[in-house]
């Protein structure tokens, strides 16, 4: 099989890019290891207010809804079910749908393989009934379980907020927001302000000390200053953030370097998006974890520049759009992650502009 762009994961980002690409003519390839697409957007219900400016605000399931039916208008080879497990000398991906393996050449690979999300351990962190705030929000969405009736989360970004008010309308008691900082991380203070008009108790400067339970977690101890809670629970949401997943880039040979504001080890890429290697780009998460408007644009600029290198237009319009979508780019980001922000322009930066000839691990 060859394709002119094979699009590695079927998330937001990844679809964004495959509607840039085949909407210019190019012969397009998806490979999703799932057999939907959409990636989390599927589960999210909450409102997205900051997208770029080709979209309305709506909820996440909504703008999955969306970006698929947009996908399924345009001849897009979608390889549902299957996933990438390596790569050929020749430089074909070796695509499996853990029956068969095939090989794949394509002319450009655009990675959107996401982010995992991290574990938060402390003793008995391993009893059932705690679990991660994306388990939880799956649970909700996707399965329409309750996960239980007494919850508390670890961690305070805007996910958090955004988990702890859907179970909060659900029914569900949360008796705690823990955060080690003192104060919140979450940065939309709307949420913040939701959750506390809600009542919920918030610990800053605290932690789990332990959970204790036969067969399934039933209590904690928060260690709050100089004392120690316990309380009783049957659900802890553990939000330890997420980091980009990059299985895909080391079978590459791509090189790294260390981002903490983007979720840690990210691939090296220039302003194209553009990984060292000259056929290989990258969008989503896999560029540094952020919101979900700045996920659909780094799928964009990526897909206009693989359709720039492809030839199906030309540099000076593919350099006219980029620049807006940049722009865009750079308001939603410094909106809620600042931080994040300066130093995805540090990793450019440090791409185009080396300091030290080695400063990079591959």
């Amino acid at each position: 099989m060859e394709t002119d762009v094979l699009i590695i994961g079927a998330g937001p980002s990844g679809l964004t890019a495959a509607l840039e690409t085949a909407s210019r003519g190019l012969d397009v390839t998806i490979v999703e290891e799932s057999f939907s697409m959409g990636g989390q957007f599927i589960q999210q219900t909450q409102l997205l207010q900051s997208l770029p400016s080709s979209y309305q605000p709506m909820r996440g399931f909504e703008l999955a809804g969306l970006l698929t039916k947009q996908v399924e208008d345009y001849s897009i080879r979608c390889l549902l079910g299957h996933r990438v497990i390596g790569f050929y000398k020749d430089g074909s991906v070796g695509i499996s749908d853990e029956i068969n393996v095939f090989p794949l050449k394509a002319k450009k690979i655009i990675v959107a393989t996401g982010a995992a999300e991290n574990a938060l351990a402390f003793p008995k962190w391993t009893l059932p009934g705690v679990m991660t705030i994306g388990a939880v929000q799956t649970l909700i969405n996707r399965d329409f379980v309750l996960p239980g009736k007494h919850a508390v989360i670890l961690g305070s970004s805007d996910f958090a907020m955004d988990v702890a008010l859907q179970l909060s309308e659900l029914g569900v008691q949360i008796k705690g927001i823990i955060e080690k900082t003192p104060s919140l991380t979450a940065r939309d203070a709307e949420k913040v302000e939701e959750v506390r008009k809600k009542g919920i108790p918030v610990y800053v400067n605290s932690s789990i000390k332990e959970a204790r339970g036969i067969g399934k977690v039933e209590e904690i101890d928060i260690v709050h200053g100089e004392q120690i809670l316990t309380v009783s629970v049957d659900v802890v949401c553990i939000d330890g953030g997420r980091s980009p997943i990059l299985d895909v880039f080391y079978q590459l040979g791509c090189s790294f370097s260390y981002q903490k504001e983007l979720g840690g080890w990210i691939p090296q890429y220039n302003k194209s998006l553009q990984t060292d290697r000259e056929d290989v780009f990258l969008a989503g998460n896999a560029a540094g974890v952020s919101s979900q408007g700045v996920l659909l644009t780094t799928g964009m600029i990526a897909g206009v520049y693989v359709s720039e290198s492809l030839g199906a237009i030309s540099k000076q319009e593919a350099d006219i759009e980029t620049m807006s979508l940049w722009r865009e780019l750079e308001i939603m980001e410094t909106k809620l992650y600042p931080d994040a922000w300066k130093a995805r322009m540090q990793h450019v930066e440090n791409f185009e502009h080396p300091v030290l000839k080695d400063q990079f691990i591959s």
